[in-house]
């Protein structure tokens, strides 16, 4: 199984997949992931979304959106996101991701400024939806699709062919979609709101908090602290806070001495009998269990 590496920030470690350019090209299955969802977080490099068997739901800040095999989406940099099945029963949803970082259009003023920036800072434009029904959109997921293979095989030469591509890809957008440059106060400030609460959770998760802490974290109130957890994450305050804990448990499980209660007391459970309660849950196997299968894996899976 697969979790990606993020700080506290949120912001996700890209491990790219050449050393000498600063491009991610996967092949993904949402069952690889814990949940089929992958964790909320955000990175600055470009991200482009192709499924290609099944369905799958992505949230972006405060949107949902549906993608079906053949769809693909775009998400802007800097943006929160995170995705999950698009049905109960479409877990095994096969998609490309592809992340692009933005310095690879950069390097001449007037194409940064009349561009690269306008671009990056779209107010309208946290994510796009691409559809083969659209002439234009269509050709955009032919070229995600053949970056996506050229960033995989690394074929001679090809460092320039992606870059070139990328600008393409970039002109594209550029023609057939209108760009505003600035970002509006009041959504900026609300996301920078609700990545302080996350973090504020993720440093202190093992520390008895309460709604109270977490809300202040993000210098609101109580009521659209919660409101905001369900509208953007799509979970409750405490669903998230305990997916966590049980996240931050398993490397202890698989790769410690420590016993049970231990890791219980260590991950903020109160006691040894409600942490394997809450991970029998989530997991369908208890902790011992878990441990067993998974001892000393320097990546251990999550069961399914």
């Amino acid at each position: 199984m697969l979790q990606l590496t993020i700080r506290e920030d949120l912001s996700e470690i890209i491990h790219y997949t050449s050393p000498d350019i600063p491009v991610s090209s996967l092949a993904l299955r949402l069952d690889q992931f814990i949940n089929h969802t992958t964790d909320c977080h955000w990175h600055e490099d470009l991200e482009f979304t192709i499924v290609t068997e099944g369905t799958m739901s992505y949230f972006v800040n405060d949107v949902a959106c549906r993608l079906s095999k053949g769809m693909g989406i775009f998400v802007n940099s800097n943006r929160l996101h995170f995705n999950g099945p698009g049905a109960k029963s479409s877990h095994d949803c096969r998609y490309t991701c592809l992340l692009l970082h933005p310095s690879l259009l950069r390097g001449n003023a007037h194409i940064e400024s009349r561009f690269v920036d306008p671009f990056l800072y779209d107010i309208g434009r946290d994510a796009l939806v691409l559809s083969p029904e659209t002439g234009w959109q269509r050709r955009v997921l032919s070229c995600l699709t053949a970056l996506a293979r050229m960033a995989r095989e690394q074929p001679d030469g090809y460092e320039l062919r992606l870059q070139s591509q990328f600008f393409f890809l970039c002109s594209l957008f550029y023609k057939n979609t209108s760009v505003e440059t600035g970002l509006p106060a009041g959504r900026s400030e609300l996301m920078k709101s609700i990545k302080n609460m996350i973090g504020f959770i993720h440093v202190h998760y093992a520390e008895k908090i309460t709604l109270d802490d977490i809300a202040a974290s993000g210098m609101m109130c109580r009521s659209k602290c919660c409101r905001l957890f369900k509208q953007i994450l799509r979970q409750t305050i405490f669903e998230y806070l305990l997916r966590y804990r049980i996240r931050k448990s398993i490397n202890l499980l698989a790769n410690t001495g420590m016993s049970i209660t231990e890791i219980a007391g260590y991950c903020g459970f109160n006691s040894a009998s409600y942490y394997t309660e809450v991970f029998n849950k989530t997991t369908g196997m208890a902790p011992r269990d878990y441990r067993t299968r998974n001892r000393f894996k320097k990546n251990p899976a999550f069961p399914i």
